[in-house]
């Protein structure tokens, strides 16, 4: 029986990458996996105790790094490799297990998963592809970047997407792409899923969107399933359509929830991203139904999932007003929004199934422990402490051992800062090549 090792950060336990890990953890076993979860834990933002709220029942084992500093971090991944002793190691977003596995004793192999298009994640693949055994991605612009750009061998590399779960109530499925030709006489049903927040997922630009929709007389209900920083500024800036019922936030629901209450009865799912791997909540809508009106986010182009006209809307990154011609145009001819609806109930099939995806990550682990072993060396990064012992030019090693002896851990401001997911060396021309390289997909 093989052993994996799954390590990730858990900050976000709500996240679409931490729900292909739960789901991971409780479908691979039946598939003959012997797997442990490897939690990152902090002081402040990495709590294992709120990741098993959301995800009860996982095979899990903390990895306490709670005194902030790199070598502690790394020890505790060490410790935990070597009780373990896995086939395969799988990281999650935390940049401290590549290290600690490439120079662990019993040196496992790597496999790294990268699920957004994002710099750091694709620049470390390129410094470290001779220590990385198998990149899976979300979506086929980061395997090409993976094997084009950061030059790891094709075999390698492997895009699995997210995988859809079918609808709880197919009646209500085939009731939501119903005749719309009544659209007018009743409120549009609107719904955003996922994290409010701004750098990625552009919540802000629901504000002009939604202004608009007053301006012209559109009567509408919106729904905010998540939360993030971007909550209070929208809710503040919204706070009248919230009290006239225009607008609601629901904070997180389970999956269950939200098939069974809020996918059938929406109309449209809202999407302003910049960027995205092979993004879930929009397919899970669909799977519904549901139409998306989304941006053409980096990498929307190449997997050929949200086609323009074909099962969606699609508009350009940071025009949320073009986003309003889509609802204008779907309005004006409800039987497009029946044959998009239509297409996109059945456009999450195969690979982009949930069972499918399973079966894709179970089939490429297994050829992952055929290839031969990569051998390369992974250099650890500078790493640099705030605070008085820093300015005094004490060395780090010493640093971390007078903050265990005295039981003063890193103060770290940011989830990142306390579990980095990326090794945070990279330039601006690593990063403008990257953008120039993913602007050829477009």
């Amino acid at each position: 029986m093989p052993k994996l090792l799954i390590v990730s950060r858990c900050s976000q336990p709500r996240g679409g990458a931490d729900q292909i890990i739960a789901d991971l953890c409780r479908q691979l076993p039946n598939r003959g996996w012997d797997l442990t979860l490897g939690l990152t834990k902090g002081r402040v933002y990495n709590l294992p105790e709120t990741y098993r709220e959301v995800h009860p029942g996982l095979p899990i084992k903390e990895i306490d790094g709670s005194l902030g500093t790199r070598s502690d971090r790394q020890k505790a991944i060490n410790r935990l490799i070597d009780v373990q002793k896995p086939d395969l190691v799988l990281i999650m977003r935390v940049f401290d297990a590549l290290t600690a596995a490439a120079r662990s004793r019993y040196r496992p192999r790597i496999v790294m998963g990268i699920r957004s298009f994002e710099p750091g994640y694709l620049i470390d693949a390129r410094r470290y592809r001779n220590a990385i055994d198998c990149c899976v991605t979300s979506g086929k612009l980061i395997a090409n970047a993976c094997t084009q750009w950061a030059g790891v061998d094709p075999a390698r590399v492997c895009s699995i997407p997210g995988g859809i779960h079918p609808p709880i109530d197919l009646d209500a499925r085939v009731n939501n792409y119903r005749n719309r030709s009544g659209l007018r006489d009743r409120p549009l049903e609107l719904i955003y899923a996922g994290r409010l927040e701004q750098s990625q997922k552009r919540c802000l630009d629901f504000l002009p969107f939604l202004a608009e929709l007053k301006r012209e007389a559109i009567d509408f209900r919106m729904r905010f399933v998540g939360t993030g920083p971007v909550e209070s500024e929208l809710r503040r800036r919204l706070h009248q359509d919230v009290v006239d019922g225009r607008v609601t936030f629901h904070g997180w629901v389970d999956r269950e929830e939200l098939y069974q209450s809020f996918f059938p009865r929406a109309d449209l799912f809202i999407h302003f991203a910049a960027w995205e791997g092979v993004t879930i909540a929009p397919r899970e809508a669909m799977a519904h139904g549901v139409v998306p009106i989304i941006s053409r986010f980096e990498g929307l182009t190449c997997e050929g999932q949200f086609l323009n006209e074909v099962n969606s809307i699609v508009f350009p990154v940071g025009q949320p007003l073009r986003a309003v011609d889509g609802v204008r145009r779907l309005l004006a001819d409800p039987r497009l929004y029946s044959r998009l609806a239509r297409r996109a109930t059945v456009s999450q099939q195969g690979d982009y199934s949930f069972h499918g995806s399973i079966e894709r990550w179970h089939q490429t682990l297994l050829k992952c422990l055929r290839q031969p072993k990569m051998r390369g060396n992974v250099t650890v990064p500078p790493e640099h402490h705030p605070g008085r012992l820093s300015k005094l030019g004490i060395p780090i090693s010493l640093q971390s051992q007078l903050r265990k002896l005295a039981r003063r851990p890193v103060q770290h401001r940011s989830p990142g800062s306390e579990w980095p997911t990326n090794s945070g060396q990279m330039s601006e021309r690593e990063v403008g090549d990257l953008k120039a390289f993913a602007s050829t997909f477009a």
